[in-house]
């Protein structure tokens, strides 16, 4: 799945995501194990093992693409 937002792409299958942020060439990746989804704000967070991010994404729709893929609960 590719998603692209407002400050980058999103790519994603069921095992990874990875976030590729348009400044500096920044590439943010975890297992899939370690998201969590929250709806209010929509945003992705990875916490687990040595990873440890969160980003905002633009809409819910993003997020519930995301959702659909990885079948997490949100937060």
């Amino acid at each position: 799945m590719l998603v692209e937002f407002s400050q980058g792409k999103l790519i994603a299958t069921e095992f990874e995501v990875q976030i590729r942020l348009n400044m500096a060439n920044v590439v943010l990746q975890a297992a899939a194990e370690d998201i969590s989804l929250r709806q209010e704000p929509p945003m992705i967070i990875a916490n687990g093992g040595g990873v440890r991010w969160s980003i905002k994404l633009d809409n819910t729709n993003q997020l519930d693409a995301l959702q659909a893929l990885l079948g997490i609960d949100y937060l």
